[in-house]
């Protein structure tokens, strides 16, 4: 909730500053880390107040943007990898998407903040934790779901392809419409270039 009162509060303040021309590459790869949460999406918004596993996913992908709808706004394809390190065990997951990003807001004197969705498919090798409970609870396979990961990304505006971003890592069958069981959630930070 505090992230998202203010994104608001960034926004409202950076509409003088939305006209300026922003050149960003097309193309970029990405790492990222974080810990994997007992809770649900939701609970993940707020990443100070929730319960974690001793899980922690070590990730990378690539983006590739082809198409710009609206200004500022572009869309484009994303694909990924991760290490899913626990007490238990180690997993593997890769995914794939479809990534829409804002990149019109712009505060103060150059600070960029840039909001991003990307929605597609989710793949790994075995369960482990949270969701390897909710996959027996639920009598449902977790190994293919979808992927959902809001983002928020920073950069400075005169170097748009070098941000930090923190991203919800989530994968779930969404009420049971796609596979089932093993939902999961991380909280991550991750570093992106473009080139």
């Amino acid at each position: 909730m505090k992230i998202a009162a203010f994104a608001l509060a960034a926004s409202v303040f950076a509409l003088p500053a939305l006209a300026q021309d922003i050149q960003q590459s097309d193309r970029n790869v990405f790492i990222l880390s974080g810990p994997m949460g007992a809770g649900d999406m939701a609970d993940m918004l707020n990443p100070f107040d929730v319960r974690y596993e001793n899980t922690i996913v070590l990730g990378a992908g690539y983006q590739q943007f082809f198409g710009e709808p609206l200004d500022d706004f572009r869309v484009g394809l994303e694909v990924g990898g991760a290490v899913r390190a626990g007490s238990e065990r180690t997993t593997g997951e890769i995914w794939g998407g479809v990534v829409g990003r804002y990149d019109g807001i712009v505060v103060g004197d150059g600070l960029r903040i840039s909001p991003a969705l990307t929605f597609g498919v989710s793949v790994v090798d075995d369960t482990m934790g949270i969701e390897a409970w909710r996959e027996d609870h639920d009598g449902l396979p977790g190994n293919v779901l979808f992927y959902l990961s809001p983002e928020v990304s920073f950069s400075s505006a005169e170097n748009p392809d070098t941000e930090l971003f923190w991203r919800i890592h989530h994968r779930s069958g969404a009420w049971n419409s796609f596979g089932g069981g093993g939902s999961a959630n991380a909280t991550t930070i991750g570093f992106r270039t473009g080139f």
